[in-house]
């Protein structure tokens, strides 16, 4: 088992256990993602039913609305992964991958202490990869460079997450 520090500004993706700062994960289980924005929407689908009247009625007759409770939270994340001495960004990328394939709900986490925002599964909250996009370049452009491994590479992401209880 491996530990990793939360470092304010950055959003973690994992399947470890998160204790205030610090997350504690197997090795390729979770992903720093140097965050540049987080959106959070609430979308509650508001059902609208038209009944028509008997009879001949000239006055449109007012629509029936119902709550279905059908409440969806979408988190998206915006951010960089980036090169660091001890993990590549195209491993992030590919762990990113793997977990959204192979494993069920995620930990999502960003901020310490009282500012912190996490949604993790022991708490019946947990998220589930959506929908990711990623950016990068293809390497260094009018350069012959043959060195393994490759220069630093920035790859943008965009990563929608879902939050929900997993059943």
């Amino acid at each position: 088992m491996a530990t990793t520090t939360i470092v304010n500004g950055n959003v973690y993706v994992t399947t470890g256990s998160v204790r205030e700062n610090t997350i504690t994960h197997d090795t390729d289980k979770v992903v720093e993602i140097f965050s540049a924005r987080i959106e959070y929407n609430y979308v509650n689908a508001i059902g609208g039913f038209g009944f028509k009247s008997k009879g001949n009625v000239d006055v449109d007759t007012p629509r029936k609305i119902r709550d279905m409770k059908k409440i969806q939270k979408v988190i998206t994340v915006t951010g960089i992964l980036d090169d660091e001495t001890t993990l590549r960004s195209i491993t992030k990328r590919n762990n990113l991958l793997n977990m959204g394939e192979f494993e069920r709900a995620l930990t999502l986490v960003w901020g310490t202490g009282n500012y912190q925002t996490i949604f993790k599964p022991s708490e019946n909250k947990g998220v589930f990869i959506l929908k990711m996009r990623f950016r990068e370049t293809a390497g260094i452009y009018g350069q012959n460079f043959a060195a393994d491994p490759q220069p630093m590479i920035k790859r943008d992401i965009e990563i929608q997450f879902v939050a929900g209880k997993d059943i």
